[in-house]
């Protein structure tokens, strides 16, 4: 197994925010369950968790309740662009790092901590650029393990996400795409080509012949090792990894919220559909403009989205209080001991309980 060395390699840390509490600061459309919040209730009801901390002490803080039991996982981290991103003159984060070392351990500790919360069954999707993706994918073959052919746990893709906006360099090919690296946890994991699949379509595809039935309706068929294939233009295709029918955000699209590097609804749609059941748990711990939990929660699914930014983290709320239709869920905050309980019930208004994750 080929791996990659950096200075001050390791896992250190993470044991210390296991006894950390989220401390419950404000539940929305919770009225259902009001009786039921307190999880002292030893109720099996559910809210969904818009988390403010850091995910270096939120992801081990969340381990004890949930190790093994995250279905789907995507993160749009920082790229390691050295630029500071904000809105107006608010923070919105600081992607400016010490060196590429200090950064590789960031990323090997967020890696880390992500596989220890994914479900058996459970993918990763990893969404960088041309910066660091290749140190990204040998970390990860490092955690998640290396099968030839992608047969068993780790990689399954490299997805291409090509795009037109931005300039033009004159002393290289011009930057279009951004990569998404898919891996999972093991060899049996959820995948559901149908949900996005798109149109064959009349237009011809290689060397195939095109006829039209009885019908009126255009198929093609090829001949291919002594048999004849046929397929229909009304038939669905899983979609390549090359994906270039999403179009990044521009300035002005009415999707926009503010946040500098927003993804559109359109990527995380796709990924959820093909990755997740109704019901199962999405994380994402860099949630920024919040596009995570709004698709979730408008297909069905649970959610945990976590940010460092205070920025992030209102965009979100806002986000979703804005949805026609939004579950119960709650904002939480990292505390370290049960005493601070006092002081934040005076600066926080809507605080419902405190919630001990250890």
């Amino acid at each position: 197994m080929v791996e990659l060395i950096w200075e001050g390699k390791g896992i250190t840390g993470a044991e210390n925010y296991k006894s950390h509490y989220l401390h419950m600061c404000e539940a929305f459309n919770t009225n259902q369950y009001d009786d039921q919040i307190n999880p002292a209730g030893n109720s099996s009801c559910w809210y969904n968790r818009l988390i403010h901390g850091d995910k270096k002490r939120i992801l081990p803080a969340l381990l004890p309740e949930f190790a093994g039991k995250i279905d789907l996982i995507y993160i749009d981290p920082p790229f390691m662009t050295g630029r500071t991103f904000t809105l107006g003159n608010e923070l919105a984060y600081n992607d400016t790092w010490n060196n590429l070392d200090s950064y590789i351990q960031w990323l090997y500790e967020t890696f880390a901590a992500l596989h220890r919360l994914l479900e058996n069954d459970g993918s990763l999707y990893v969404h960088l650029d041309w910066r660091v993706i290749h140190y990204a994918r040998v970390i990860l073959d490092e955690i998640f393990g290396y099968e030839p052919n992608a047969r068993g746990s780790g990689f399954k893709n490299e997805i291409i996400w090509h795009y037109q906006s931005g300039g033009r360099s004159t002393k290289g090919y011009a930057r279009k795409h951004d990569t998404i690296l898919l891996y999972t946890k093991s060899a049996d994991y959820c995948f559901h080509a149908e949900r996005i699949g798109e149109r064959r379509g009349s237009q011809k595809r290689n060397h195939m012949r095109k006829h039209l039935n009885e019908d009126g309706h255009v198929y093609w068929t090829i001949h291919s090792a002594g048999r004849t294939y046929t397929y229909h233009e009304d038939q669905l295709m899983t979609p390549s990894d090359v994906w270039n029918d999403i179009s990044h955000l521009h300035q002005k699209d009415p999707e926009r919220n503010g946040y500098a590097t927003q993804k559109p609804a359109a990527l995380l749609e796709r990924i959820i559909l093909a990755s997740s059941e109704e019901n199962d748990l999405v994380l994402d711990c860099f949630c920024g403009s919040g596009v995570t939990p709004a698709v979730a929660d408008e297909l069905g699914r649970r959610w945990i989205a976590c940010d460092q930014s205070e920025l992030a983290i209102r965009l979100t709320r806002q986000r979703l209080l804005e949805l026609k239709q939004i579950r119960p869920f709650v904002l939480q905050r990292l505390i370290e001991h049960k005493d601070e309980q006092a002081i934040l019930d005076e600066s926080i208004s809507g605080v419902v309980n405190d919630q001990p994750i250890s």
